[in-house]
């Protein structure tokens, strides 16, 4: 093992190679969404717009991962041997140039997972459009993941806000690692908790709301990959802290840099909704006593064969009366002075 690979719990050679198979999966993923969306589909929503912010982001990511990787390893070999590493002078002209990368690495990295997780909450949106209570829920969770959003892009800033040797040297030290140790584990426990919050909507979705077993199995993929978003970060959470109280800056870089890319992975994966949840807006429906469409619709051919088959055009649900024609339909009773009473009499 080289030298400045030295104490990493994380090989050189395995991040390479992990950074670069989950990103060309989740850019293989995301071109196949991209033609499914405007070749097949021919849409482009706010969801799109969003996730095509976060591949941009993501492919500026990897290419700064892939270029700072080297400077990661020697910075944590110094971090971990202090003076005792042959290290340590060399990278001391790199220092600021380091700094800044780290924190435009911190940036792009929040740049993709909160797009990411707008661009789902988006997608939610066309599903609970007709409910209520899901609609004022949906409001609560984006504006909250907005604010963690640009709280964690500024805590990046604000954590050690130095690009010179002394600067960023001042950030050394018991107290100072254990602040950036502190602001990391905010900017990952806002991250757990918004995904938390965005896998509710589907939770509430899956049990309490009559949707039919396409829609059931396509919700449920979108909350196992959102659940895989969570676990990432748990990890990532976990190993953070070395034993002297500095941060693994290795660890921390490997596993968001991985979670970026699973989280494009499962926005894309989500394309493939078109399989399985109809387009029709009338499917979802807060009632779950109401019998199953397709029985439904036997019954209506049973009862009145030809209105049945003239009127039903083909979809889940039964053709629906007008409400102007019920209105109709009272008004003339009732202008005709006719009731109940009237008529047995």
């Amino acid at each position: 093992m080289s030298p400045s690979g030295s104490g990493a719990r994380v090989s050189i050679t395995a991040n390479r190679g992990v950074t670069g198979a989950l990103f060309g999966l989740a850019i293989i993923t995301y071109a196949t969404r991209t033609y499914i969306r405007a070749r097949i589909l021919k849409q482009f929503t706010t969801e799109d717009a969003f996730l095509l912010f976060a591949v941009v982001c993501l492919c500026c990511s990897t290419g700064l991962a892939y270029s700072t990787m080297q400077d990661q390893y020697d910075s944590l070999a110094v971090i971990l041997h202090g003076a005792q590493s042959a290290l340590l002078f060399p990278l001391l002209d790199k220092i600021p140039k380091i700094a800044k990368e780290e924190n435009a690495a911190s940036t792009l990295w929040w740049f993709i997972l909160f797009p990411v997780k707008l661009a789902y909450l988006f997608f939610f949106r066309r599903l609970i459009s007709r409910l209520h209570g899901l609609n004022t829920w949906w409001w609560c969770v984006t504006v909250l993941t907005v604010l963690m959003g640009l709280v964690s892009v500024a805590m990046v800033w604000l954590t050690c806000p130095y690009f010179t040797i002394e600067g960023v040297l001042s950030c050394t030290g018991p107290a100072a690692n254990a602040r950036v140790v502190r602001d990391s584990s905010i900017t990952i426990v806002m991250d757990v908790v918004s995904d938390i919050l965005l896998v509710s909507i589907p939770i509430v979705l899956l049990w309490r709301v009559r949707i039919n077993i396409r829609q059931k199995i396509g919700l449920g993929v979108s909350l196992c990959l959102s659940l895989i978003m969570v676990v990432t970060a748990i990890i990532r959470i976990s190993g953070i802290k070395l034993a002297d109280g500095a941060t693994d800056i290795v660890w921390e870089a490997f596993w968001v840099q991985q979670e970026c890319s699973i989280a494009v992975i499962m926005m894309s994966v989500s394309a493939f909704r078109s399989f399985f949840v109809p387009h029709a807006s009338g499917n979802v429906s807060p009632d779950p006593a109401k019998p199953s469409s397709f029985w439904k619709n036997k019954l209506l051919l049973l009862k009145h064969p030809l209105s049945a088959k003239d009127n039903w055009d083909g979809d889940d649900e039964l053709p629906q009366i007008p409400r102007a024609t019920l209105t109709g339909m009272r008004s003339a009773i009732r202008g005709a002075g006719m009731s109940a009473t009237d008529e047995f009499c």
